[in-house]
């Protein structure tokens, strides 16, 4: 039976929200090189990391997904009983105790989604992290997304998933600013699709000194969300466009950029056509948007087969 592959970094998420708009706070002060004082109401730490929320979201759906990773200490304080009690696989998530802390995220969220995003990669960078091809029944895998991590990680993996012949999704996120020219070209090539949103796809053509057409032409297809704006799909010279879910109630938009992915790999994997995944990333994506945190949304196969069918209009094959 066929599975997905998720690397990506395991965190510690920091999550505040700011009661207002970041827009109208830089209209009332003079904002200058980002030295702003945010009061929040709220502050809370909850489970996250790019790749495990993808994986969450895929469990929920009942998609066999293994995660690669790597975690601090910390890791074993609440994080593996919370990952094992939900019945997800941790056995190639190396845990390196001489590095105390996992990933770390830092999170505020205005009352409009947007957000201000800081991240420290903690123990990813751990030389205990195994290759995609130490893991068992690798041939069985039929897909692998590699989530934002430093760019080092992202082509070692690149490298091993495309000698073992298996098609990956970049997802580079907001790191994409820290990337290389070299560094990007080389994962492009390694790639079957790049998974970016709006603002990190005019970084990559920016660091990666190739337009929007050049970057279309060196990969079979690039996914750009773009948050209520919905999304674009760059392929075989084509544009395809999809609108995101309607009339969602915004409690915190923190992953749902990482529940679009679990949602439009599941479309892959029930062999759904590119439209189809992609309504369905944006539909795991509304379920998150009326969520707290990220490994919080409760979803499941029935009830977003139901969703897709009342919303589009479409039944489904497989059904």
């Amino acid at each position: 039976m066929s599975w997905v592959l998720v690397c990506g970094s395991i965190a510690l998420d920091f999550v505040g929200h700011y009661r207002g708009s970041f827009a109208t706070y830089q209209q009332r002060y003079d904002v200058k090189a980002l030295n702003i004082s945010l009061q929040l109401a709220e502050m809370r730490t909850s489970f996250g990391g790019c790749g495990m929320n993808i994986v969450y979201g895929l469990h929920r759906l009942d998609v066999e997904t293994i995660p690669l990773s790597a975690a601090g200490a910390n890791f074993m304080d609440h994080y593996h009983q919370h990952l094992t009690e939900l019945g997800i696989n941790t056995q190639y998530i190396a845990v390196d105790d001489s590095l105390p802390q996992c990933a770390t995220a830092m999170v505020i969220s205005d009352d409009h989604g947007n957000q201000i995003t800081g991240f420290h990669s903690g123990a990813s960078v751990s030389e205990l992290r195994k290759l995609p091809r130490e893991i068992e029944r690798i041939d069985d895998c039929r897909i692998a997304l590699l989530a934002p991590e430093d760019a080092p990680i992202m082509l070692r993996q690149a490298r091993d998933l495309h000698g073992l012949g298996i098609p990956v999704i970049f997802d580079p996120g907001q790191g994409i600013a820290e990337f290389t020219q070299g560094e990007i070209r080389e994962l492009l090539a390694l790639s079957h699709t790049v998974m970016v949103n709006v603002h990190e796809y005019d970084i990559l053509q920016h660091n990666s000194a190739l337009a929007g057409n050049e970057v279309e032409e060196r990969v079979q297809r690039v996914v750009v969300t773009k948050s209520a704006g919905g999304v674009d799909v760059y392929e075989d010279g084509d544009v395809l466009h999809v609108d995101a879910v309607a009339d969602v109630d915004v409690v915190d938009a923190t992953g749902c950029g990482d529940a679009f992915r679990a949602g439009y790999l599941y479309g892959v994997m029930r062999d759904l056509d590119t439209r189809q995944c992609l309504r369905m990333g944006c539909l795991v994506a509304a379920v998150n948007l009326g969520t707290r945190d990220t490994q919080t949304y409760d979803i499941d196969e029935a009830t977003l087969r139901a969703r897709y069918e009342s919303i589009y209009g479409e039944v489904l094959p497989g059904g």
